[in-house]
This record gives structure tokens, sequence and C-alpha cells, in this order.
């Protein structure tokens, strides 16, 4: 009997008479190998069905007892009497394989041919667990060992590492009646567990774009924990601050097992991760800082970001009447990391300005330049020492601010004068080339263009016609500009009024048709 590359994996064989939706660790230890007893060539397999045309729509396969085909078995050889190839098919929502689902697959005659199937329910059930229930085509990993059971024993094929093959697999999931909430709190010891108390949890909520939820199914959540937070009513530290999500509709219904979201795990420590609806546990969060919580409920996923600088600067001046929240805001470049900086876009009047951390005098930490001259650029004094920053000559001004991650603190500044703001794309009239300009009516809090534009047709906001400087969408909030930003786009053909709003807050622009 010829002799190569079939290893036991007799823990396997078991795994394969539990529940095909199981979730496994794809890096299983190892079973001792036995002697091999088959060659690679002696096994000859090809895909078939659905991971041979590489789309899935599960909608299709709702029949009581329906199988979806993955794999057809072409040729052995040498096989010992009785023994039997089989295949499982191990499926992630990512390349690397971190969370896996396992299907197995039963073996049918189709026209003279082994086709290997694995059941469309027990699938639809993978794809939930790893995309969630949106409507929307996700995108599938697939890798399918291969099997050879004799003498009651599954027999893994060459080595763990060998798949007959690997690829993915455009899915869609059968209709669950998937529904995107219009709101959702942050539930956890440091807001409230006041399930269903829209009093105590109205400051927990999370921000979101004036978008259709659909379409933009991006929520964040701002908020910071103290050691105070960490610490017990009889002062022993507490291990953690414990959190869960609630949709409107939870919060309506005060029901525990309807609309609430967390990780799978109780006690998950990772900032980053999956959110489930069935049996949510509470994450966990280990350490005091700033965060920012985003959410994507199309996908399923939540991500903590712990922002040890300032989210915003502020920019309180005499255009804006001395109020850091009339004031715009000035954005870290996090696109850019080589910049390590602050930019902004505001009016600046003979009284200057200074820059704030804080939306308020009372607890704000105060930069302002090292003297009361006028320049485009100079260096930050931390305090009341600093002097208003001055510019030649009133106007609007594209702003720089240099932030030193090291001290956490501000270092210089640079002022660009703006003359010119206008509409640059694909649209007629432009072909990427020209500026629609765009107008102000008062002095640069607003400013407004009107163009035409075909559907598909993308644009950006840029300055002194020029591409030093560009606005365009947030990736998730487009209302939201941001330097260097993603293209707007056209859903529909029409004429529309343009308008980017400076203040107060962080750019705004909007698009609409007339």
């Amino acid at each position: 009997m010829k002799k190569f590359s079939i290893f036991l994996l007799g823990a396997l064989g078991m795994l394969a008479a539990t529940s095909c939706a199981e979730k496994i660790d794809p890096a299983l230890p190892q079973a001792n190998p036995q002697e091999p007893i088959l060659t690679t060539g002696d096994v000859v397999s090809e895909k078939a069905g659905v991971l041979a045309s590489g789309t899935l729509t599960l909608e299709d396969y709702t029949a009581a007892g329906a199988t979806v085909p993955v794999m057809k078995l072409v040729e052995t050889k040498d096989l010992p009497a009785g023994a039997t190839v089989g295949y499982k098919v191990q499926l992630s929502a990512t390349e690397d394989f971190k969370r896996v689902v396992t299907l197995n697959t039963t073996a049918t005659e189709v026209d003279g041919q082994t086709i290997y199937v694995a059941d469309a329910a027990e699938w639809n059930e993978a794809h939930l667990y790893l995309f969630g229930k949106s409507p929307k085509v996700k995108d599938a990993y697939y890798r399918v060992p291969v099997y050879v059971n004799f003498d009651g024993s599954d027999y893994r094929l060459q080595s763990t590492d060998y798949y007959a093959c690997t690829g993915m697999i455009q899915e869609t999931c059968q209709d669950q009646g998937f529904t995107i909430s219009d709101a959702y709190y942050f539930l956890s010891d440091a807001t409230s567990w006041s399930l269903g108390d829209m009093e105590a949890l109205a400051d927990a909520k999370f921000e979101h774009s004036d978008a259709d939820v659909y379409d933009d199914p991006v929520f964040v959540f701002k908020f910071k924990l103290t050691e105070a937070d960490f610490t017990n009513a009889d002062g022993t530290t507490k291990d953690g601050i414990y959190w869960k999500i609630a949709s409107q509709e939870g919060m309506d219904l005060a029901d525990w097992a309807t609309g609430i979201y967390g990780p799978e795990e109780n006690g998950d420590e990772n900032l980053d991760g999956v959110l489930v609806d069935v049996n949510a546990q509470a994450g966990k969060l280990i350490e005091p800082g700033q965060y920012k919580l985003t959410i994507n409920m199309e996908e399923m996923t939540y991500s903590f970001e712990i922002l040890n600088r300032p989210e915003y600067l502020y920019t309180p001046g005499g255009f804006n009447g001395w109020s850091q929240l009339n004031s715009a805001y000035m954005q870290y470049d996090s696109k850019n990391d080589v910049s390590k900086g602050y930019y902004g876009f505001f009016g600046v009047d003979g009284a200057g300005f200074k820059i704030c951390t804080e939306p308020s005098w009372d607890d704000a930490v105060t930069y302002g330049a090292e003297t009361d001259v006028p320049a485009l650029s100079g260096t930050f004094v931390l305090g009341g020492a600093g002097k208003n920053i001055m510019v030649p000559e009133a106007g609007m001004f594209w702003a720089s601010v240099q932030y030193d991650e090291a001290a956490g603190s501000l270092v210089s500044y640079e002022l660009t004068p703006i003359t010119r703001v206008g509409v640059i794309g694909s649209f007629a009239g432009s072909g990427w080339g020209s500026d629609v300009e765009m107008t102000t009516t008062d002095g640069g809090i607003t400013y407004t263009a009107t163009i035409t534009l075909a559907v598909g047709d993308q644009w950006k906001i840029r300055f002194n016609d020029a591409w030093d400087y560009s606005l365009g969408g947030e990736p998730g909030n487009p209302s939201h500009a941001v330097l260097d930003g993603d293209n707007y786009s056209a859903a529909e053909a029409g004429t529309f009024l343009i308008t980017l709003t400076t203040q107060p807050g962080i750019p705004v622009v909007t698009a609409v048709m007339q």
C-alpha cells in the first residue's frame, strides 16, 4: 500500500459528529500522526456549485432540507477497502480566519458524479454568526480540508495546512427582517444600566449623521473614564468598566432579551470586535482615558479608540464672540500621519483668536502666541501668558497646528490666507480642471455654489484653486468634511445647492436639489 501524507486527526473526527455550524479554533493542536497511507494525488477534487461560481444567495435555499453543492470528487486511487472521502468547509469573515465556522458536507450522486453538499440552514446560521443580519452582499473566505474515513477514524489528507481549495465567495443571507435602529445607547458602569430610562441615559446616546441609517449605519459615542470610575465606594479598585449597547427598540421595550448588543464572551476586553444580539454579553474596559466608540450596525462591529490627545481644538476669537462652542473646531489629521497635527478653516478678525483644548473657559488648556505682533506662523505659549494670535489682515484662513505626541502639547501654528473656495469634480464645466467658485454672504460662516450633476458625478471642495487643501467626506459620516476625504458622489441627477458650513463645529457639507 502506498504511503504518504495523511495525518490522523482523531479530535477532528469527533468534531464531525457535532453541529456543523459549531465554532472552532482554526489552530487546533495536531494529534500524533500515524504512518501515512495515501498521496495527495490519490484524491483528486474540484470546486463545484457555489464555490465554483463564487456566489451564494441563501434565500434561494429556504426549502426544508435544502443543500448547497460545494465540491466534486473527481478520482481516487489506492483507497483502502471501506475507506471514504469527505470534506469540510471552513468559513471566515477575514482572510486570517481569526473567527471560523466549520460546516460538514455529505456525498450525493448527481449524473454519475459524486458531489458534496452542505446544509443550507446551517450555512445561513454560519453567515449570521460571521456577518450579522444585514441583507447586503458579504465577502466570505473559505478553505476546504480533505479527510479519509477509515476504520471509524478521520484522517486528514496531507497535513493540517493542506486544503483542496481556498478562496472567497460573495454571500447574502436568508431574509432576517433586518433593521437598523434610529438610535443606540451606551449602557455601562460609568453611564447607567437603567434600561428604558431615557432621562438616565440621555447623555449616553450615540451620535449619528443626518443621513438615513441604512445609507450611513455608523454611530459614534464619545466618553471619558477617570480613575474615579474604576474605584468602588469602599475604595477598592474595580476590575473594569462593563458595557453593552441598547437600541431604541430595546430602550422602548425595556427588555434585556430584545435590541441589546454586546460581544459574544462576557468580560471581553478587546477594543475591536463583533456585536451579537442573541445572548449578548458585556464587554469590559480596563483603563481610564478619553474614548471614542464607533459601531457599524450593518457590519455589526464595534471599535474603541483611546484618545490620548484632544479630539478637537477650539478656536475662540473675535470672529465667533470668543466662544469655544460657537467656534470652528480643528480636527486631528489622522489620515496623513506624517503631519501629526490639527487643521481647520475659519475666519479671524482684528481681535485675533486663541486655541483651547476644552469647550469652555473654566477647564480649558489655552494656547496663545508669544507676542501680539501679527504673523502667519509662530510658537505657542501655554496658559495666560499667551497673547492673542493676530494676523496681518483679517480674513479666512486655513490653520495647521503641530502637536507633540510625546509631550502631549501643542507646539506651533501656521496660517494660510484663503481667498477662494471652490467646488471641483467630474461634472460638466469642471472636469476636475477648474473650480466653480463658492460665495459667502455672512463673512465666511457659510459658502454656497450651485452646480448641475449627473448620476455618478463626483466632486470635492478645495481652496485657492489648488490641491494643497481640499475637503471630502468622512468615511461613515459623509456630511462631515475632512482633509483629503472621500469624493462626494451624486446618487441622482439635477441641480444642487452645495453648502459648506465652517462653524460651529467641524466643517459640514450638504447638497440639496433645487
